[in-house]
């Protein structure tokens, strides 16, 4: 949705948010700074440090422009002088890209404070650290398009995202005849307020297991947990919302101690220093599994984590074998594992007595895909489909379709076949299943007889027929097999 108007007038004339406003235009820094950007992760007194060093000190070349400031400050570093002292010293050195990162709240609100007279600040304080989740809900809730966030080795491109990230909401405040201070106003007070606290919802069920790692400092919290409490954590970016992370403490016995899940799909944070970040949640603390016990085991003590003493543990993707041999050693522990998630998996059993390509669908494939949480009104069955010189075709599955006459569209083909016994027969159905998929823009094309299902994925504007997944149905109760091909094609990532 656009801005609302009346909705953004209504709060500009409350007192809250004339309140907001104002901290923004008058209010001392280490106010605002308390106010939005302090937390149990950040040290007002360093920050502070900071923004002092920069707006009383900081000696900026009069040949460089304000709006370039930030630029100058990345590649040639920025000084500060003492006048008592009358001695120069370094507040950022020269592609000191790292810090500049880690310090970009207060960097950016000292930025913030600087404007050529008669013009508002380009700069805009970025409160954002470590919570670039709700960037990215507030961008999504008001139609405005993020910037990609570049690559994790490239530091120099996260630590510029910050000029991109000015450029885009400077133009959103242009569009809606916002006020710099506005602007910070409806960032940090009126969008997170009006986007709200999101509804716990039902996590799920888990696709992933991960390995992460607990400091010294972080025991108390996560021993203190409470059903609704969560955590910002490192993780790999790749974790999806309901995944099982184990949780490995250093302290106080270097033990495997706490089963959790992801409350939300993992994050690429430019200004998080590992990049990937996830949210936990579901907090369930365990017996422990000591280091000395994990070495001692035949199947653990073989795992790569485990040679490396845990080092770099954040983010480790575990296989379903590793976690079932945890859940064993948990319940030879006397630990009650009926408690603790699992990898879900297909529950049903493929029938081997089809007689012909309807019964493979009727049998197999539809339950298959209810498994994947499909339902009948996912998908249409034969729909017509008009393919050069007029003539018409019928795709047995296509999924989320669009079915307006000569504009038809789906995510996923589906082809069924009773028997595919050769090479030349999997071409053919490839060929046609090919067709359709390029006529109905579909990014998926799935190929399924009585004994295996074949997966393609859309690349370069095509599809390449040597390039895909392929399972026996046999293999759908493992778990690892299931989650794979769930990630795949399931509906919650097709849809």
């Amino acid at each position: 949705m656009e801005l609302n108007q009346f909705i953004w007038n209504n709060y500009k004339e409350s007192k809250e948010g004339k309140e907001a406003i104002k901290l923004f235009e008058e209010g001392y820094l280490d106010e605002i700074l308390s106010k939005f950007a302090i937390d149990k992760n950040k040290d007002l007194d360093y920050y502070l440090n900071i923004l002092v060093d920069i707006i009383d000190y900081a000696v900026i070349p009069n040949e460089i422009q304000l709006k370039d400031l930030y630029l100058h400050i990345l590649d040639k570093g920025l000084k500060g002088l003492d006048n008592e002292k009358g001695e120069k010293f370094d507040i950022f050195h020269s592609e000191e890209y790292d810090f500049i990162i880690s310090a970009i709240e207060p960097l950016s609100l000292a930025l913030f404070t600087f404007k050529e007279e008669g013009e508002e600040s380009f700069y805009i304080p970025y409160f954002f650290f470590m919570n670039f989740a709700k960037l990215q809900k507030i961008a999504d809730t008001f139609n405005v398009e993020l910037p990609k966030v570049p690559l994790r080795k490239d530091k120099r491109e996260r630590a510029l995202y910050y000029l991109e990230f000015c450029n885009l909401w400077n133009e959103f405040r242009k569009l809606n005849n916002l006020t710099i201070f506005e602007l910070c106003a409806f960032l940090y007070d009126f969008a997170p307020k009006f986007i709200g606290e999101e509804k716990e919802q039902k996590l799920p069920e888990p696709t992933n297991i991960w390995l992460c790692g607990g400091a010294k400092d972080d025991y108390p919290y996560l021993i203190e947990a409470q059903e609704e409490t969560t955590y910002f954590w490192q993780g790999n970016q790749d974790t999806l919302k309901g995944d099982i992370i184990l949780m490995y403490c250093l302290s106080p016995k270097s033990s495997i101690e706490f089963v959790c899940r992801a409350v939300n799909d993992g994050i690429r944070d430019p200004f998080f220093h590992y990049y990937g970040s996830i949210i936990l949640g579901n907090i369930q603390h365990i017996k422990p599994i000591t280091l000395a016990e994990i070495k001692t085991d035949e199947h653990l003590k073989e795992l790569p984590i485990v040679r490396k003493n845990f080092q770099g543990v954040n983010g480790t993707r575990l296989h379903n074998e590793d976690y079932t041999r945890i859940l064993e050693i948990l319940k030879e522990k006397g630990e009650d594992i009926s408690r603790l998630p699992k990898l879900s998996s297909a529950n049903f059993t493929p029938n081997q007595d089809c007689k012909n390509e309807r019964e493979v669908e009727v049998k197999i494939v539809e339950p298959f895909l209810k498994d994947l949480n499909y339902s009948e009104n996912d998908w249409v069955r034969q729909l017509p489909v008009r393919m050069g010189r007029g003539e018409r075709n019928f795709p047995d599955y296509v999924f989320f379709a669009e079915t307006k006459k000569g504009y038809e569209r789906g995510k996923m083909i589906l082809e069924t076949k009773f028997y595919i016994k050769s090479n030349a027969e999997l071409e053919e159905t490839f060929q046609q299943a090919q067709s359709y998929a390029l006529r109905l823009s579909a990014e998926k094309i799935v190929i399924c007889d009585k004994d295996f299902i074949w997966i393609y994925t859309r690349k370069n504007n095509n599809f390449d027929r040597t390039k895909y997944l392929k399972y026996n149905w046999q293999e759908m109760n493992n778990p690892e097999i299931f989650n794979t091909i769930k990630k795949e094609i399931g509906k919650d990532f097709i849809k």
